[in-house]
């Protein structure tokens, strides 16, 4: 058997259309556009001639740090969610089981993880996708297997192992995917402005997010199944089984 994108990419759909993808959707769509309101914007020279707009640029900007930190912990618990058989409910489990320590490991992994592909990419191109590849599924390491992040790229690098070209065929379409996506929202949402147009094009790139994480995890779920060896079936006349 081998790895199939078509299969990853409609399981990923089906998993963001019923309800716990539409209820990750929801909170993503809610943290991003809290996010884009408080994110600050006068952190800049003018701010020292004006202490007072500094010091509400330092409050959304910790606040703007605390959503990044909550989205963390949500995907967490999407990406878990998306790995086992649940559709209709997110079991609390899935919620508390070491989540601090996981939301430190991909907070401190994503860092790591985004430096080892702009250094692979410093040299060619071909090296920083190869890097991107083989280790992209880490952050399922991280949130399903409770792995800290050095663990999670040596189990991804293995994972991947193999089936690495399809899975660079997965990761092109499902970016495809998602700028048809923003894009169709993106004209809405121009025409809209302000906080409505804001909205529609984070709820947009929610939508996009959801499924890229349902996609990466059920594509996990497609490689470990691939790496099981198949049930040796009996010889006729071994030891236990009739001749």
């Amino acid at each position: 058997m081998v790895f199939s994108i078509i299969d990853a990419m409609t399981d990923g759909f089906d998993r963001t259309r019923e309800r716990n993808g539409l209820i990750f959707v929801a909170v993503f769509a809610v943290l991003a556009v809290v996010n884009a309101l408080v994110a600050p914007t006068n952190l800049g020279p003018a701010a020292e001639t004006a202490p007072t707009v500094g010091l509400v640029d330092v409050a959304t900007g910790l606040l703007s740090f605390a959503i990044t930190i909550a989205t963390l912990v949500v995907a967490i618990v999407a990406l878990r969610t998306f790995a086992s058989d649940e559709r209709e409910i997110i079991p609390r489990e899935f919620q508390r089981r070491n989540i601090g320590l996981a939301t430190l490991n991909l907070f401190v992994g994503a860092i790591v993880f985004a430096l080892a592909v702009a250094v692979g990419s410093l040299f060619l191109l071909v090296p920083g996708l190869f890097i991107l590849v083989s280790l992209y599924y880490w952050s399922v390491f991280v949130a399903v297997e409770d792995q800290n992040f050095v663990q999670a790229f040596r189990s991804s690098w293995a994972l991947t192992r193999g089936s690495r070209l399809r899975l660079f065929g997965l990761g092109v379409a499902v970016v495809f995917l998602g700028l048809l996506v923003n894009a169709a929202v993106g004209v809405p949402a121009v025409l809209a402005g302000g906080i409505v147009g804001t909205t529609i094009f984070q709820i947009g790139g929610a939508v996009v997010f959801v499924y890229a994480l349902a996609t990466t995890a059920r594509a996990y779920d497609q490689l470990h199944t691939l790496e099981e060896p198949p049930e040796a079936e009996p010889r006729p006349g071994a030891a236990g089984t009739p001749a």
